[in-house]
Formats: C-alpha cells, sequence, structure tokens
C-alpha cells in the first residue's frame, strides 16, 4: 500500500515537472505565454509583525513593518486591511517606545527615514503618526476598547493629549475593557501625574495579574 502511494507521489511529481518543462518550450517556441506568479508575502510578514508585539517584541516589530512596506506611512488604512494592520502595530509600536524605534540594524538605511527618531523632531513626528493612525483604525473599528487602549497609549506620550488619554482608559476601566496590561501601566502612570495614589496602586495590580513580565509595569512616574 506504502509503495502504491510512493508511485503515486513521484508520478505527480513526474508530471508536473514535464508540464513545467512543456511551458518553457512553449514560451521559446513563441507558444503561449504563462506570466510568473508572484507571491505577496505581506499577509505573512505583518501576522509575524502583530505576533513579535503581542510578545513584548516591539522594536522587531515595527522593523518587519518597515522592511516589509517600507511607505507605509503614505497608504491610506480606509483602503487596505493589510495596511491598516501595518500602519497598526507601527503605531503601537512607537507608543510603546516613546517615539524612538531601535531598528537601524535590522532596518536598511534607505528604509528607516524618521522612524528611528534620532532627535525630538524626529520623535514628535513618529507620535504624530502613531495618535493620528490609531485614530483612523478606530473611525475604522468602532467601539474596539483594544484599540481605544492603543490609542490612549499614543495620547498619553503627547503633553497636550495626556487628559484625552486618561478620560478614554478611565471609562474603559469602569466597565473593565482595558484591553492590554500595557494600558494599565499607562492609566497608572496618569493617575499617579494627577496625585491619586490609591488609583496608580489599583491600576498596577490590574497591570500585574495580566502581564507576562514585571517590567511592563514598571511606570515613569
Amino acid at each position: 500500500m506504502k509503495s502504491k502511494m510512493m508511485k503515486s507521489v513521484f508520478a505527480g511529481l513526474g508530471a508536473l515537472m514535464v508540464a513545467t518543462s512543456g511551458v518553457g518550450e512553449a514560451a521559446a517556441c513563441g507558444g503561449s505565454y504563462f506570466p510568473e506568479i508572484e507571491v505577496d508575502f505581506r499577509p505573512m510578514g505583518i501576522a509575524m509583525a502583530e505576533k513579535q508585539l503581542e510578545q513584548g517584541k516591539t522594536a522587531q516589530a515595527a522593523a518587519t513593518i518597515v522592511r516589509i512596506m517600507p511607505h507605509v506611512a503614505s497608504l491610506n488604512a480606509k483602503k487596505s486591511k493589510l495596511t491598516e494592520r501595518a500602519q497598526r502595530v507601527l503605531a503601537v509600536a512607537i507608543a510603546r517606545n516613546n517615539g524612538k524605534l531601535d531598528i537601524a540594524s535590522e532596518v536598511p538605511s534607505y528604509a528607516q527615514s524618521h522612524w528611528v527618531g534620532k532627535d525630538a523632531k524626529e520623535r514628535a513626528a513618529n507620535l504624530t503618526f502613531a495618535v493620528n493612525t490609531l485614530r483612523t483604525v478606530n473611525t475604522i473599528k468602532k467601539d474596539d476598547p483594544a484599540v481605544q487602549t492603543e490609542l490612549a497609549e499614543a495620547l498619553s506620550r503627547v503633553d497636550s493629549s495626556r487628559s484625552e488619554a486618561r478620560d478614554i482608559l478611565e471609562k474603559l476601566a469602569k466597565k473593565d475593557l482595558i484591553a492590554t496590561p500595557e494600558g494599565y501601566a499607562v492609566l497608572a502612570e496618569l493617575r499617579a501625574k494627577a496625585g491619586d495614589s490609591k488609583g496608580k496602586k489599583l491600576a498596577l495590580k490590574r497591570c500585574e495579574a495580566m502581564a507576562s513580565s514585571a517590567s511592563v509595569c514598571r511606570t515613569t512616574a
């Protein structure tokens, strides 16, 4: 039985090789033209970046996106699901690294653009991209606690929008809908800056219950 199965497999491969060689011969002799099939590796790359982000590998996730989609910032998330996913990963990675991405060793120099965040101007540009991107994703995915949590993370990194970030997180917290430990860490930080030490402790407790690493719950406040 096994022998017959192996023979069938090899026979199939042989037929495929014959068919393939026939295509080449036909093209060489002026026969029918068969265009080459191009594989789009972006879906696989974006899925890998999403996994890296989930694992806390924010710089690697950002580098993956920039490598496979160097012009990601110029694309429209409302017109492409792939673009939406890619920009979302990049935006969250930027927010969690406060506008500075350590990707110089992983991304070719021509594709690095301002993502590295060498100075305050570049970091500000990156954070503006992160906020605007997550606002757009939030309009696409209405009432999604995960996106709202990520938007609040990005908003918390900009002085002028910290109060908005806290408003979002406090509303989510009342319904127990903050989606990530990073979200609770940001809430703890914002509460601490507002002088709410008790609220900070509660947020950190929730963060620690969700986080796989204690480092996620450290705050700068």
